[in-house]
């Protein structure tokens, strides 16, 4: 099924089909839905890696504070945020699948 083709009536009313050009993507996997689900795993992977980030920054803080207490507060702060942070995105990506598979899709993530 082309999603990007026109149908309009020709001089004796039998529609004519028009067909986009070559290069022009069409098909399901531009739907709105493929999309956010690419965003969703898009978002999912940069925050991961973000946590990750941070949660080794709290460490090194935590070898550099040499026990000012300061630092120290600080770099448990920031290894404590990272890890509840990559707890709330385990937790939306659950929630999301949830919601996704009760619409009845198969999943989140494209297929390739």
């Amino acid at each position: 099924m082309k999603y990007l083709s026109l149908q309009i009536p020709d001089t004796r009313g039998t529609p004519v089909v028009i067909q986009p050009p070559p290069g022009i993507p069409s098909g399901p996997q531009f739907s709105i839905g493929n999309i956010a689900s690419v965003f969703i795993a898009l978002a999912l992977v940069v925050g991961i890696f973000l946590s990750l980030g941070y949660l080794l920054y709290g460490g090194f803080y935590w070898v550099q504070s040499g026990g000012d207490k300061q630092k120290l507060d600080k770099a448990r702060r920031t290894i404590i945020y990272s890890i509840v942070g990559l707890i709330i995105m385990s937790l939306a990506l659950v929630i999301v699948n949830v919601i996704v598979s009760s619409l009845g899709v198969s999943s989140v993530f494209p297929k390739n």
